[in-house]
């Protein structure tokens, strides 16, 4: 699923959520929207939602990226 698929599929949420609820909040979340760069792609194209809940990409991911990081260093070390 790419980022564009995700706005179609909120834009989506959103019109059906609203539709029922005028004053629902709908924020994104998960799916290929790892990144801050991410979520500010789809906050940009997704005029209507109202923001992004982090989760495992701002705990998870970062801290997966660092040890990952951290481990390729300790392997490259030679003898």
């Amino acid at each position: 699923v790419t980022l564009d698929d995700c706005c179609v599929k909120i834009r989506e949420i959103i019109a059906a959520g609203r539709e029922v609820n005028p004053d629902i909040l709908v924020i994104c979340h998960g799916g290929p929207i790892a990144d801050p760069e991410d979520a500010e792609y789809v906050i940009k194209n997704v005029p209507e939602i109202d923001g992004f809940f982090g989760a495992s990409s701002i705990e998870r991911l970062a801290s997966e990226r660092g040890m990952t990081a951290q481990a390729s260093a300790f392997k490259a070390i030679e003898k």
